[in-house]
C-alpha cells in the first residue's frame, strides 16, 4: 500500500513548519525515501502585501530568491543534523494544484505539513486541498503538531470498521511496524437521548448498552483479524463508550499516544465529499501527529 520512495515536505518557514520539516527528515532517513522540501509562493498575496505597505521599500527585494535562499540553508541544516539530501522547490500559484502536481510528478509517498502557519497550509489540511491531494492523487498526509523527538511509539488507529478505517490501520502498521498500535472504536446506543425523553428505564437502556458493547467487540475482533499481517504482540484493542472525538482524545491523554491514524471520513455515503466531523475534530484539536489516510 504505502510507498517509501518520495517524501514532500511543505514549509511557509514558520516554527510550525519547520518542526513537519524536521520530522519528514527523521522518516526518510529511517525508510531511505526522498526528500523535497517546497514552498508554495503566491504572487497575489505577494501583491497585496506591497500593495499595503510602502511599495519603495521592498523594489530592491526578490521574495522568490529569498525563499530560495531559505530553502537551501534549510537543505543544509538537515544534512548536518539528519545526514540525508533533500532538494527544493518553488512552487507558483494555488496551493493545492501545485502541491498534487509534485505529488504527481515526484511520485510521492508522503506529505508532510506543520500546523498553523500560512493560510494555505490551513486551508490544506482542514478545508478542501486535503481532499483533493487526498482524492486526486491517493497520498496521505501528516499533520506534524511537535518537535520530532525520536520515533513514534504509540499509535492510535480510530476504527468505524469502514473501509477508510481499514486503509488507515495498514497504512500506519507498513509505516511504523516498530510502535505499539491501539485499535480504538467508539461505541453508543442509537437513540439513547430520545428514550430517556420517553422514561424508558434506566436498566433497559444498560442493557442495550451492554449489547452494542458486544457487538463492537465481536466487531473489532473480526477487523484486527482481518488485516493477516497484523502483529498481535503489538496490537491492543479497545471499545470504550462515548463520542469518537472524545474518546480518541482521552485516549491519547491515557496511553501517551504520541501519533493518530485515521481515516478521511468515515462509512457514511453522505461524507464522502467531505472530512468526517470526527477527522476535522481531530485535526483541530488533537496535540499529537495526525496520519490522514486516502
Amino acid at each position: 500500500m504505502f510507498r517509501h520512495r518520495s517524501i514532500i515536505a511543505a514549509t511557509d518557514f514558520s516554527e510550525n513548519a519547520q518542526q513537519a520539516v524536521e520530522r519528514a527528515a527523521k522518516l526518510a532517513k529511517e525508510w531511505g525515501a526522498s526528500l523535497t522540501l517546497i514552498h508554495v509562493f503566491n504572487d497575489s498575496v505577494w501583491s497585496s502585501i506591497s500593495g499595503i505597505y510602502d511599495i519603495n521599500r521592498w523594489e530592491a527585494f526578490d521574495p522568490v530568491q529569498s525563499a530560495q535562499k531559505r530553502l537551501v540553508e534549510i537543505c543544509a541544516q538537515l544534512k548536518h543534523d539528519f545526514g540525508i539530501t533533500a532538494d527544493t522547490q518553488i512552487l507558483h500559484g494555488r496551493a493545492s494544484k501545485e502541491i498534487q502536481k509534485i505529488v504527481i510528478s515526484r511520485d510521492a509517498g508522503l506529505v508532510v505539513v506543520g500546523k498553523h502557519g500560512e493560510n494555505w497550509i490551513r486551508d490544506a489540511i482542514v478545508g478542501g486541498t486535503a481532499l483533493k491531494l487526498l482524492e486526486s492523487a491517493h497520498t496521505p498526509i501528516l499533520l506534524v503538531k511537535g518537535r520530532a523527538i525520536g520515533h513514534y511509539q504509540n499509535i492510535a488507529i480510530a476504527t468505524d470498521f469502514s473501509a477508510n478505517a481499514r486503509r488507515a490501520s495498514l497504512m500506519a502498521l507498513e509505516m511504523f511496524p516498530d510502535a505499539w498500535h491501539h485499535l480504538i472504536h467508539a461505541y453508543h446506543v442509537p437513540f439513547e437521548s430520545s428514550m430517556r425523553m420517553t422514561r424508558v428505564k434506566e436498566e433497559r437502556i444498560q442493557q442495550y448498552r451492554e449489547q452494542e458493547y458486544l457487538r463492537a467487540v465481536r466487531n473489532l475482533e473480526a477487523f484486527a483479524t482481518d488485516g493477516k499481517h497484523l502483529p498481535a504482540e503489538k496490537l491492543s484493542k479497545l471499545v470504550l463508550f462515548g463520542s469518537p472525538s472524545s474518546v480518541i482524545f482521552e485516549q491519547v491523554q491515557n496511553l501517551k499516544i504520541d501519533l493518530i491514524a485515521i481515516g478521511k471520513h468515515g462509512g457514511g455515503n453522505a461524507e464522502q465529499l467531505l472530512l468526517g466531523s470526527v477527522t476535522q475534530n481531530v485535526l483541530y484539536h488533537s496535540d499529537c501527529d495526525v496520519l490522514i489516510s486516502p
